[in-house]
Protein backbone atom coordinates (compact mmCIF):
# COMPACT_ATOMS: atom_id res chain seq x y z
CA UNK A 1 0.00 0.00 0.00
CA UNK A 2 1.24 3.46 -0.87
CA UNK A 3 2.51 5.61 2.01
CA UNK A 4 1.01 8.77 0.49
CA UNK A 5 -2.33 9.14 -1.25
CA UNK A 6 -4.30 11.65 -3.27
CA UNK A 7 -6.90 11.48 -0.49
CA UNK A 8 -4.28 12.74 2.00
CA UNK A 9 -3.65 15.77 -0.21
CA UNK A 10 -7.37 16.48 -0.62
CA UNK A 11 -8.03 16.15 3.13
CA UNK A 12 -5.05 18.24 4.28
CA UNK A 13 -5.16 20.97 1.65
CA UNK A 14 -8.65 20.78 0.17
CA UNK A 15 -10.20 23.47 2.36
CA UNK A 16 -7.47 25.90 1.42
CA UNK A 17 -7.97 25.03 -2.25
CA UNK A 18 -11.72 25.68 -2.36
CA UNK A 19 -11.16 29.11 -0.80
CA UNK A 20 -8.93 30.04 -3.74
CA UNK A 21 -10.58 28.26 -6.68
CA UNK A 22 -14.13 27.80 -7.92
CA UNK A 23 -15.14 24.21 -8.60
CA UNK A 24 -17.58 23.03 -11.25
CA UNK A 25 -20.47 20.75 -10.30
CA UNK A 26 -18.56 17.72 -11.59
CA UNK A 27 -15.38 18.73 -9.75
CA UNK A 28 -17.31 19.09 -6.49
CA UNK A 29 -18.56 15.53 -6.84
CA UNK A 30 -15.05 14.18 -7.37
CA UNK A 31 -13.59 16.39 -4.64
CA UNK A 32 -16.05 15.14 -2.02
CA UNK A 33 -15.94 11.54 -3.22
CA UNK A 34 -12.16 11.27 -2.88
CA UNK A 35 -12.11 12.97 0.52
CA UNK A 36 -14.79 10.63 1.88
CA UNK A 37 -13.79 7.38 0.16
CA UNK A 38 -13.48 4.48 2.63
CA UNK A 39 -14.24 6.69 5.61
CA UNK A 40 -17.14 6.57 8.09
CA UNK A 41 -18.89 9.29 6.07
CA UNK A 42 -19.94 6.71 3.46
CA UNK A 43 -21.06 4.05 5.95
CA UNK A 44 -19.64 0.61 6.56
CA UNK A 45 -20.06 -3.02 5.53
CA UNK A 46 -19.54 -6.36 7.23
CA UNK A 47 -18.27 -9.42 5.35
CA UNK A 48 -18.84 -12.79 7.03
CA UNK A 49 -16.85 -15.95 6.36
CA UNK A 50 -19.30 -18.70 5.41
CA UNK A 51 -17.12 -21.38 7.07
CA UNK A 52 -16.10 -20.04 10.49
CA UNK A 53 -18.34 -16.99 10.90
CA UNK A 54 -15.45 -14.55 11.22
CA UNK A 55 -16.62 -11.00 10.47
CA UNK A 56 -14.63 -8.38 8.58
CA UNK A 57 -15.51 -4.72 9.01
CA UNK A 58 -14.69 -2.00 6.47
CA UNK A 59 -15.78 1.41 5.26
CA UNK A 60 -17.56 1.77 1.91
CA UNK A 61 -15.80 3.12 -1.16
CA UNK A 62 -17.02 6.06 -3.23
CA UNK A 63 -16.89 4.18 -6.58
CA UNK A 64 -16.13 7.41 -8.39
CA UNK A 65 -14.33 6.77 -11.69
CA UNK A 66 -11.76 9.46 -10.87
CA UNK A 67 -10.82 7.95 -7.50
CA UNK A 68 -7.57 5.91 -7.62
CA UNK A 69 -8.73 3.70 -4.75
CA UNK A 70 -11.83 2.49 -6.61
CA UNK A 71 -10.48 1.46 -10.01
CA UNK A 72 -9.49 -2.16 -9.29
CA UNK A 73 -13.12 -3.26 -8.95
CA UNK A 74 -14.24 -1.41 -12.10
CA UNK A 75 -11.24 -2.65 -14.09
CA UNK A 76 -11.70 -6.34 -13.20
CA UNK A 77 -15.43 -6.15 -13.92
CA UNK A 78 -14.76 -4.55 -17.32
CA UNK A 79 -12.04 -7.09 -18.18
CA UNK A 80 -14.40 -9.93 -17.32
CA UNK A 81 -17.05 -8.55 -19.66
CA UNK A 82 -14.79 -7.60 -22.57
CA UNK A 83 -12.81 -10.86 -22.49
CA UNK A 84 -15.87 -12.59 -23.94
CA UNK A 85 -15.41 -10.53 -27.14
CA UNK A 86 -11.77 -11.41 -27.80
CA UNK A 87 -10.82 -12.74 -31.21
CA UNK A 88 -7.93 -15.01 -32.10
CA UNK A 89 -6.26 -12.15 -33.94
CA UNK A 90 -3.35 -9.79 -33.57
CA UNK A 91 -4.21 -6.34 -32.16
CA UNK A 92 -2.61 -2.97 -32.87
CA UNK A 93 -2.22 -0.11 -30.40
CA UNK A 94 -2.75 3.32 -31.98
CA UNK A 95 -2.34 6.67 -30.20
CA UNK A 96 -3.77 9.89 -31.64
CA UNK A 97 -3.11 13.23 -29.98
CA UNK A 98 -3.49 16.94 -30.65
CA UNK A 99 -0.96 19.82 -30.46
CA UNK A 100 -0.63 21.69 -27.15
CA UNK A 101 -1.92 24.85 -28.85
CA UNK A 102 -5.41 23.33 -28.55
CA UNK A 103 -5.20 22.76 -24.79
CA UNK A 104 -6.99 25.97 -23.83
CA UNK A 105 -9.87 25.22 -26.22
CA UNK A 106 -10.13 21.70 -24.79
CA UNK A 107 -10.21 22.96 -21.20
CA UNK A 108 -13.12 25.31 -21.88
CA UNK A 109 -15.02 23.02 -24.28
CA UNK A 110 -14.34 19.56 -22.87
CA UNK A 111 -17.35 17.64 -24.08
CA UNK A 112 -17.32 19.04 -27.61
CA UNK A 113 -13.58 18.55 -28.09
CA UNK A 114 -13.47 15.06 -26.56
CA UNK A 115 -16.29 13.96 -28.86
CA UNK A 116 -14.45 15.38 -31.87
CA UNK A 117 -11.29 13.57 -30.78
CA UNK A 118 -13.17 10.25 -30.65
CA UNK A 119 -14.92 10.91 -33.96
CA UNK A 120 -11.82 11.97 -35.89
CA UNK A 121 -9.80 9.04 -34.53
CA UNK A 122 -12.35 6.31 -35.24
CA UNK A 123 -13.29 7.61 -38.68
CA UNK A 124 -9.64 7.90 -39.73
CA UNK A 125 -8.80 4.34 -38.69
CA UNK A 126 -11.96 2.85 -40.21
CA UNK A 127 -11.60 4.78 -43.48
CA UNK A 128 -8.00 3.73 -44.05
CA UNK A 129 -8.52 0.14 -42.92
CA UNK A 130 -11.36 -0.31 -45.43
CA UNK A 131 -9.17 1.00 -48.24
CA UNK A 132 -7.89 -1.95 -50.32
CA UNK A 133 -4.50 -0.24 -50.36
CA UNK A 134 -4.15 -1.19 -46.71
CA UNK A 135 -6.43 -3.93 -45.33
CA UNK A 136 -9.66 -3.60 -47.30
CA UNK A 137 -11.98 -4.59 -44.45
CA UNK A 138 -13.92 -3.19 -41.49
CA UNK A 139 -11.87 -3.57 -38.29
CA UNK A 140 -12.92 -3.42 -34.64
CA UNK A 141 -11.79 -0.54 -32.44
CA UNK A 142 -11.81 -0.01 -28.68
CA UNK A 143 -10.91 3.63 -27.95
CA UNK A 144 -9.97 5.01 -24.54
CA UNK A 145 -9.72 8.73 -23.72
CA UNK A 146 -6.85 10.07 -21.62
CA UNK A 147 -6.59 13.80 -20.95
CA UNK A 148 -3.32 14.05 -19.02
CA UNK A 149 0.42 13.86 -19.49
CA UNK A 150 2.97 12.48 -17.03
CA UNK A 151 2.95 15.66 -14.92
CA UNK A 152 -0.85 15.96 -15.03
CA UNK A 153 -0.85 18.86 -17.46
CA UNK A 154 -3.55 18.90 -20.16
CA UNK A 155 -2.63 16.38 -22.87
CA UNK A 156 -5.75 14.98 -24.61
CA UNK A 157 -5.15 11.77 -26.56
CA UNK A 158 -6.87 8.54 -27.55
CA UNK A 159 -5.54 5.01 -27.08
CA UNK A 160 -7.15 2.73 -29.68
CA UNK A 161 -6.82 -1.04 -29.69
CA UNK A 162 -7.56 -2.22 -33.24
CA UNK A 163 -8.10 -5.75 -34.52
CA UNK A 164 -5.44 -6.94 -36.93
CA UNK A 165 -8.07 -8.04 -39.38
CA UNK A 166 -11.66 -7.31 -40.32
CA UNK A 167 -14.83 -8.24 -42.14
CA UNK A 168 -15.61 -7.75 -45.82
CA UNK A 169 -18.50 -9.45 -47.63
CA UNK A 170 -18.84 -11.94 -44.76
CA UNK A 171 -15.20 -12.93 -45.05
CA UNK A 172 -12.42 -12.43 -42.49
CA UNK A 173 -9.39 -10.64 -43.91
CA UNK A 174 -6.30 -10.87 -41.74
CA UNK A 175 -3.52 -8.28 -41.65
CA UNK A 176 -0.30 -10.13 -42.46
CA UNK A 177 1.98 -7.10 -41.94
CA UNK A 178 3.42 -5.58 -38.76
CA UNK A 179 1.46 -2.40 -39.40
CA UNK A 180 -2.17 -1.75 -40.22
CA UNK A 181 -1.62 1.53 -42.06
CA UNK A 182 1.31 3.91 -42.43
CA UNK A 183 1.51 6.19 -39.42
CA UNK A 184 2.13 9.31 -41.56
CA UNK A 185 -1.00 8.65 -43.61
CA UNK A 186 -3.11 8.11 -40.49
CA UNK A 187 -1.73 11.24 -38.82
CA UNK A 188 -2.49 13.39 -41.86
CA UNK A 189 -6.08 12.16 -42.18
CA UNK A 190 -6.72 12.46 -38.44
CA UNK A 191 -5.47 16.07 -38.45
CA UNK A 192 -7.73 17.03 -41.37
CA UNK A 193 -10.79 15.40 -39.84
CA UNK A 194 -10.25 16.87 -36.39
CA UNK A 195 -9.77 20.44 -37.65
CA UNK A 196 -12.72 20.07 -40.05
CA UNK A 197 -15.07 19.09 -37.21
CA UNK A 198 -13.63 21.70 -34.86
CA UNK A 199 -14.20 24.44 -37.43
CA UNK A 200 -17.85 23.42 -37.80
CA UNK A 201 -18.32 23.76 -34.03
CA UNK A 202 -17.13 27.39 -34.01
CA UNK A 203 -20.50 28.83 -33.00
CA UNK A 204 -20.75 26.42 -30.06
CA UNK A 205 -17.25 26.96 -28.68
CA UNK A 206 -16.28 29.12 -25.72
CA UNK A 207 -13.18 30.98 -26.99
CA UNK A 208 -10.90 33.70 -25.64
CA UNK A 209 -10.98 37.16 -27.20
CA UNK A 210 -8.08 36.36 -29.55
CA UNK A 211 -10.10 33.67 -31.33
CA UNK A 212 -13.71 34.78 -31.02
CA UNK A 213 -14.02 35.96 -34.63
CA UNK A 214 -14.27 33.52 -37.52
CA UNK A 215 -11.30 35.15 -39.28
CA UNK A 216 -8.97 34.87 -36.30
CA UNK A 217 -10.16 31.31 -35.66
CA UNK A 218 -9.50 30.28 -39.26
CA UNK A 219 -5.99 31.76 -39.11
CA UNK A 220 -5.38 29.81 -35.93
CA UNK A 221 -6.54 26.58 -37.59
CA UNK A 222 -4.30 27.29 -40.58
CA UNK A 223 -1.22 27.26 -38.34
CA UNK A 224 -2.31 23.85 -37.04
CA UNK A 225 -2.79 22.50 -40.58
CA UNK A 226 0.86 23.33 -41.26
CA UNK A 227 2.06 21.63 -38.07
CA UNK A 228 3.03 17.95 -37.77
CA UNK A 229 0.75 16.04 -35.39
CA UNK A 230 2.07 13.14 -33.35
CA UNK A 231 0.44 9.79 -34.12
CA UNK A 232 1.82 6.44 -33.02
CA UNK A 233 1.14 2.86 -34.07
CA UNK A 234 2.55 0.11 -31.87
CA UNK A 235 3.14 -3.39 -33.30
CA UNK A 236 0.92 -6.30 -32.15
CA UNK A 237 1.25 -7.37 -28.52
CA UNK A 238 1.63 -11.13 -28.17
CA UNK A 239 -1.37 -13.36 -27.52
CA UNK A 240 -4.93 -12.10 -27.80
CA UNK A 241 -5.44 -12.79 -24.09
CA UNK A 242 -2.76 -10.22 -23.26
CA UNK A 243 -4.69 -7.52 -25.07
CA UNK A 244 -7.61 -7.30 -22.63
CA UNK A 245 -5.28 -6.94 -19.65
CA UNK A 246 -3.31 -4.31 -21.54
CA UNK A 247 -6.44 -2.36 -22.44
CA UNK A 248 -7.79 -2.70 -18.90
CA UNK A 249 -4.73 -0.98 -17.48
CA UNK A 250 -5.20 1.96 -19.85
CA UNK A 251 -8.97 2.10 -19.47
CA UNK A 252 -9.14 2.64 -15.72
CA UNK A 253 -6.19 4.87 -15.05
CA UNK A 254 -6.72 8.21 -13.37
CA UNK A 255 -4.50 11.28 -13.81
CA UNK A 256 -1.99 9.91 -11.29
CA UNK A 257 -1.78 6.81 -9.08
CA UNK A 258 -1.04 6.86 -5.37
CA UNK A 259 2.13 4.83 -5.98
CA UNK A 260 3.72 7.73 -7.85
CA UNK A 261 3.38 10.13 -4.91
CA UNK A 262 6.69 10.12 -3.02
CA UNK A 263 6.31 12.87 -0.43
CA UNK A 264 3.81 15.34 1.04
CA UNK A 265 5.36 17.97 3.25
CA UNK A 266 5.03 21.69 4.08
CA UNK A 267 2.39 22.28 1.43
CA UNK A 268 4.44 20.59 -1.29
CA UNK A 269 3.87 17.34 -3.18
CA UNK A 270 6.65 15.33 -4.84
CA UNK A 271 5.74 12.67 -7.39
CA UNK A 272 7.41 10.54 -10.05
CA UNK A 273 6.94 10.98 -13.77
CA UNK A 274 8.36 9.43 -16.91
CA UNK A 275 10.25 11.91 -19.08
CA UNK A 276 9.59 10.76 -22.66
CA UNK A 277 11.86 13.50 -24.00
CA UNK A 278 14.80 11.99 -22.10
CA UNK A 279 14.63 8.28 -23.02
CA UNK A 280 11.67 7.69 -20.67
CA UNK A 281 13.81 8.22 -17.57
CA UNK A 282 11.97 8.22 -14.23
CA UNK A 283 12.29 11.63 -12.59
CA UNK A 284 10.67 13.51 -9.72
CA UNK A 285 8.85 16.83 -9.71
CA UNK A 286 7.72 18.94 -6.74
CA UNK A 287 4.75 21.30 -6.94
CA UNK A 288 2.49 22.94 -4.38
CA UNK A 289 -0.39 20.89 -2.97
CA UNK A 290 -2.85 23.43 -4.35
CA UNK A 291 -1.35 23.14 -7.82
CA UNK A 292 -1.50 19.35 -7.50
CA UNK A 293 -5.24 19.51 -6.73
CA UNK A 294 -5.80 21.98 -9.58
CA UNK A 295 -4.07 19.72 -12.08
CA UNK A 296 -5.91 16.64 -10.86
CA UNK A 297 -9.36 18.25 -11.02
CA UNK A 298 -8.57 19.62 -14.49
CA UNK A 299 -9.12 16.06 -15.78
CA UNK A 300 -12.58 15.50 -14.32
CA UNK A 301 -14.80 14.35 -17.18
CA UNK A 302 -18.25 15.81 -17.94
CA UNK A 303 -21.20 14.02 -16.33
CA UNK A 304 -22.30 10.85 -18.14
CA UNK A 305 -19.43 11.12 -20.61
CA UNK A 306 -18.26 7.73 -21.86
CA UNK A 307 -14.47 7.48 -21.91
CA UNK A 308 -14.36 4.02 -23.53
CA UNK A 309 -16.05 3.62 -26.92
CA UNK A 310 -16.26 0.84 -29.51
CA UNK A 311 -16.38 1.18 -33.29
CA UNK A 312 -16.49 -0.90 -36.47
CA UNK A 313 -17.24 -4.57 -35.91
CA UNK A 314 -17.07 -3.91 -32.14
CA UNK A 315 -19.72 -1.17 -32.17
CA UNK A 316 -22.44 -1.91 -29.65
CA UNK A 317 -25.21 -2.22 -32.23
CA UNK A 318 -24.03 -5.48 -33.84
CA UNK A 319 -21.17 -6.47 -31.56
CA UNK A 320 -22.38 -9.93 -30.50
CA UNK A 321 -23.38 -11.03 -34.01
CA UNK A 322 -20.14 -9.72 -35.50
CA UNK A 323 -18.04 -11.56 -32.94
CA UNK A 324 -19.90 -14.83 -33.61
CA UNK A 325 -19.36 -14.43 -37.35
CA UNK A 326 -15.67 -13.54 -36.94
CA UNK A 327 -15.05 -16.58 -34.77
CA UNK A 328 -16.71 -18.87 -37.28
CA UNK A 329 -14.61 -17.39 -40.07
CA UNK A 330 -11.40 -17.54 -38.08
CA UNK A 331 -12.40 -21.11 -37.07
CA UNK A 332 -10.97 -20.83 -33.61
CA UNK A 333 -12.57 -19.81 -30.32
CA UNK A 334 -10.37 -18.79 -27.42
CA UNK A 335 -10.27 -21.02 -24.37
CA UNK A 336 -12.64 -20.26 -21.51
CA UNK A 337 -9.74 -20.68 -19.08
CA UNK A 338 -8.80 -17.00 -19.42
CA UNK A 339 -12.35 -15.82 -18.67
CA UNK A 340 -12.69 -18.14 -15.68
CA UNK A 341 -9.35 -16.96 -14.26
CA UNK A 342 -10.64 -13.39 -14.41
CA UNK A 343 -13.79 -14.48 -12.57
CA UNK A 344 -11.76 -16.12 -9.80
CA UNK A 345 -9.53 -13.09 -9.41
CA UNK A 346 -12.56 -10.79 -9.37
CA UNK A 347 -14.56 -12.56 -6.66
CA UNK A 348 -12.04 -14.48 -4.56
CA UNK A 349 -11.69 -13.80 -0.84
CA UNK A 350 -9.55 -15.69 1.69
CA UNK A 351 -10.48 -15.74 5.37
CA UNK A 352 -7.52 -14.83 7.59
CA UNK A 353 -8.81 -16.98 10.45
CA UNK A 354 -9.66 -20.35 8.85
CA UNK A 355 -7.99 -19.92 5.45
CA UNK A 356 -11.08 -20.89 3.45
CA UNK A 357 -11.62 -19.28 0.05
CA UNK A 358 -15.01 -17.83 -0.90
CA UNK A 359 -16.66 -16.31 -3.95
CA UNK A 360 -19.46 -13.71 -3.87
CA UNK A 361 -18.83 -13.28 -0.17
CA UNK A 362 -20.27 -9.81 0.39
CA UNK A 363 -22.80 -9.33 3.21
CA UNK A 364 -23.38 -5.61 3.46
CA UNK A 365 -25.62 -4.99 6.43
CA UNK A 366 -26.17 -1.26 6.39
CA UNK A 367 -25.81 0.31 2.94
CA UNK A 368 -26.41 -2.34 0.30
CA UNK A 369 -23.18 -1.39 -1.50
CA UNK A 370 -20.31 -3.65 -2.41
CA UNK A 371 -17.41 -3.57 0.00
CA UNK A 372 -14.70 -3.33 -2.65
Amino acid sequence: MSKYTIQDIFINYGDEYIKKYNLSKQQWKVFNAIRNCKTKNLGFHVCTCQECGEEYFGYNSCRNRHCPMCQNYAREKWIQKESSYLLDSKYFHIITTVPHELNDIFMHNCKICYNILFKATSESILTLAEDVKWLGAKVGITSILHTWGQTMEMHPHIHSIVTGGGLKNNKWISCEKDYLVKVQVLGSLFKKKFLYYLKHEFNNLSLNHNLNSINSFNKFLETLYNKSWITYIEPPKGKAENVIEYVGRYSFRVAISNERIKNIENGLVTFEYKDYKDNSKIKEITISALEFIRRFLMHVLPDNFTKIKHYGILSNKNKKNNIKLCRLLISKILSNEFVSSISRRFYEFKCNKCGSVHFNYFFNYNSGRSCI
